[in-house]
This record gives C-alpha cells, structure tokens and sequence, in this order.
C-alpha cells in the first residue's frame, strides 16, 4: 500500500514502490523519486529503469543512491544531500523506508543533539532504527 511518511516539508519515506503507485505519486505533487534500494534486492523488485521511464513520462525526475547499510558511508550521504538540495519535494523509498530514513537523519543532523532528537522523531513516526543505530553512529 502507497503511504508516504512525511519526515520533512520536503522529505518523505515510503516503503518499494511500484508501477501501480505512479498515479497518487504524481498526484501528491512529488517532483523527486530516489531509489535508496539495490537492484535486484530481491525477486518482487520492480527494476529501477522501469520505474524510472514510467516516472520521466508522468513529469517526475528519477533518481538511484543504492544503500547497503553495512557499506554505507559520507558517499551516499553526500548525494543524498545533493539529489535533495534544490528543495524538491522528494519520495526517498527502499524496501520498508528504513534505509531512505537513516539517509535523512544523517544527512540533516549537525550535532549529537541534533542527531538524538531527528531518531526520536523518525522512531516516532513508526520507522524502526533500532538495528542501524551502529551503523548511524559511526557516521554522524
């Protein structure tokens, strides 16, 4: 089921989209698609070129920041932050909206406060953290 979790004005996380979601991804006024998940993560993925032509018809940009979080590093961090720097509004999916979270939080924290609160709110939109604490850590 489609049903985005709104983090910021901007920012929202959604479990694997599919064709099917294109339409109420168009109408929300989503200007931004990013595939936080590797290809061929699993069987039921559709591929990331077909969501993407599918996207490029309906007026919607496309992008990839494939995320593995035991390899995870600034890198996708980085782009992440570049993809959502012109204030689009942004849909950043994987396969459950954990990894497109984590992105976030990284990304927006300046300081451990910061970083502290940004995972008590996510946690607090009922995105579980919890088995990528070390891994944020490590990179906040």
């Amino acid at each position: 089921m489609f049903n985005p979790i709104k983090l910021s004005d901007n920012y929202y996380v959604v479990s694997q989209i599919e064709l099917k979601d294109l339409n109420e991804i168009e109408s929300m006024g989503f200007d931004l698609v990013i595939n936080n998940r590797p290809e061929g993560e699993s069987d039921d993925q559709p591929k990331g070129e077909d969501l993407g032509a599918a996207l490029k018809v309906a007026g919607v940009l496309y992008e990839e920041n494939p995320i593995v979080l035991s390899n995870m590093g600034s890198r996708q961090i980085d782009l992440q932050k570049e993809l959502t720097s012109k204030s689009k509004k942004t849909l950043a999916f994987c396969r459950t909206g954990t990894r497109s979270s984590v992105l976030w939080v990284l990304k927006e924290s300046k300081d451990d406060v910061m970083f502290d609160r940004l995972v008590t709110y996510v946690e607090s939109m009922g995105i579980n953290l919890d088995r990528c604490m070390d891994v944020m850590t490590s990179l906040k």
